[in-house]
């Protein structure tokens, strides 16, 4: 069980990192920017070709070890899956090995051919975006903290009932696989992570709805309607991201309270549940950024192109602009957005949360 859920998640990251040269905006290659009017070149189709196979290549026989190992060789459940998850860090040691190479190679094709030179920078502005913007509310994203509240009480009134050893952590199995004292705060302590995670979420949402919407010089319109549709899913994604996650720890948490819920593999077919709808949400996903990727002609006689930000990219991975108050802007290499590491809220949003979480671990032990 622990060596096919691990296939499929290594088979899911190897396909995510394989596809992400062509998900990404087409003027944004390797994480640099690149003129709507070099768009077409040749070097640049060679380039995401040569990743793709490389990355696809040592992929497949990283996975072909990684079975032949786990069928030959007897592992313990801790060490086979310890080797499973060098396998996923490996494939993505690869993929950031291989983008690293491509980003050099594209900063100096840019830099050779002095590429927007002779082009004028502008940045589109549309003052009706916000207007149509359709990300979910808030109160969408509250609702699980209710859950999340209801479940503390609950948890409380019920403490009496619960076993002197509390379980923290399930296997692949479905089965329990490790136990802390039971206390009133370690009885409470997953709701806690819980409720950390909910407001992260929220938190994320909420910046991204309050992000600038990007456009392109050329192709305003069309660049809006691919920018608002990919918003409004993603608040989509995020939000069966955060039901379907407080689902699965309302059903563990309840599991610590009446035992027979988690007899057996009983809580199996939950946690395939739950790793169906996650990954299978992703792929979705992926598919509409593919979808809705703006296309770009063969050749572009405008003399204007849009800013070039390269300056703002470190390594075009980190983004540190104080000028812009955005607080998360989409990837440069990847699936989703990232922080902007200029504005103070995203520490609040991202490290916050992920501080209490730590804290939570330490003192639940």
């Amino acid at each position: 069980m622990l060596l096919g859920i691990f296939t499929v998640m290594y088979i899911f990251i190897l396909a995510l990192q394989v596809s992400i040269p062509y998900l990404v905006r087409e003027t944004i290659v390797f994480g640099v920017t690149v003129p709507e009017q070099n768009v077409k070149h040749p070097e640049l189709k060679r380039v995401k070709r040569y990743y793709t196979q490389t990355v696809g290549s040592i992929g497949f026989m990283l996975i072909i070890i990684m079975l032949v190992a786990s069928w030959t060789m007897e592992f313990s459940e801790q060490a086979q899956g310890i080797l499973l998850i060098s396998f996923l860090f490996a494939i993505l040691a690869v993929s950031m090995a291989m983008y690293w190479v491509n980003h050099q190679k594209v900063m100096k094709l840019k830099k050779s051919e002095q590429w927007g030179m002779n082009l004028k920078q502008v940045r589109a502005v549309d003052l009706t975006a916000r207007n149509r913007d359709e990300m979910l509310p808030w109160p969408f994203f509250i609702a699980p903290m209710g859950v999340t509240a209801f479940l503390i009480v609950f948890t409380l009134l019920n403490y009496e009932r619960m076993p002197e050893n509390i379980a923290v952590h399930w296997g692949p199995s479905g089965a329990a696989d490790d136990w802390v004292e039971k206390t009133y705060f370690t009885s409470i302590a997953l709701l806690a992570v819980m409720l950390m995670i909910q407001c992260m979420m929220w938190g994320i949402v909420d910046s991204i709805k309050r992000s600038a919407i990007k456009l392109s010089v050329n192709h305003k319109e069309e660049s809006l309607e691919s920018q608002l549709k990919t918003r409004k899913f993603a608040s989509w994604s995020v939000l069966l991201l955060s039901y379907s996650l407080t689902g699965l720890l309302s059903v563990l948490q309840l599991s610590n309270i009446y035992p027979a819920m988690a007899e057996g593999k009983k809580l199996l077919p939950l946690f395939i549940a739950f790793l169906v709808l996650v990954l299978g949400g992703t792929l979705v996903f992926m598919w509409k950024m593919r979808e809705w990727r703006l296309d770009y002609t063969d050749s572009v006689e405008s003399k204007v192109t849009d800013v070039d930000e390269d300056r703002y990219w470190i390594g075009g991975l980190i983004y540190i602009n104080r000028e812009d108050p955005s607080i998360f802007v989409e990837k440069r290499f990847g699936v989703g957005w990232t922080m902007n590491f200029a504005n103070p809220r995203g520490y609040i949003v991202i490290f916050l949360p992920l501080v209490i979480l730590l804290l939570i671990s330490i003192f639940s032990l």
